[in-house]
């Protein structure tokens, strides 16, 4: 799946520019483009993009309609038991509104029940399980309901293509007769699982 963009300026401004424009617009068109590829190996519906993680057929399921809970992200974890995974390889990956809100737990005393270990490393954990926190999962429901996604997968379990990194090219010619330069950056990728039944979705997640 292809993911092309590209940029035109005008030769006046790359001249009386204070920044390199070309190097400017070339590292943020880049990291747009890297900030698509991510977004839709998380929710892509395929045809132009890849197919997402949370599009992804034969994956397991648990809904979690409303606000999460700790009992739900258990049984995430009691159908990975099911399905013979290494657990020692399982990555949370939700949206921040979602893990926040998780750290705001607290039992009825106002202590948290989610308290992180001062003499371990800064990666978050539940459950023992490392956690991605990214704004790439949509948190509307891809219809404005509210309602988000958080995944708990193998991800090595999910093989990604690469055909083309992104890369860059300035066109110095294509628009010599409008006294433009234009710069394009292409990349080419897509995913799929290998096993689906090492990826558990739960989906309907308010904050």
């Amino acid at each position: 799946m292809s993911l092309k963009s590209i940029t035109r300026f005008s030769n006046e401004l790359a001249r009386s520019s204070v920044v390199a424009l070309d190097a400017a617009l070339r590292d943020k068109m880049v990291l747009d483009v890297a900030a698509k590829i991510d977004q839709a190996f998380f929710s892509g519906t395929g045809g132009t993009e890849p197919l997402g993680i949370l599009n992804y057929t034969g994956v397991q399921s648990v809904p979690a309609s409303g606000v999460l809970t700790l009992d739900k992200l258990l049984d995430a974890i009691a159908l990975m038991y099911t399905a013979n995974v290494d657990t020692s390889r399982l990555r949370w990956v939700m949206p921040s509104r979602t893990f926040i809100s998780l750290r705001k737990l607290k039992d009825t005393d106002g202590r948290y029940l989610i308290v992180p270990d001062d003499t371990a490393d800064a990666v978050f954990r539940l459950f023992g399980i490392p956690v991605l926190v990214t704004n790439r999962i949509p948190t509307n429901g891809g219809a404005g309901t509210n309602e988000g996604s958080v995944v708990l997968a193998d991800f090595s379990q999910i093989a990604v293509a690469r055909d083309l990194a992104p890369s860059v090219k300035l066109l110095s010619e294509l628009y010599a007769d409008f006294d433009q330069q234009a710069i394009r950056v292409v990349a080419r990728y897509d995913a799929a699982p290998l096993n689906p039944l090492a990826v558990v979705v739960l989906r309907g997640v308010t904050s």
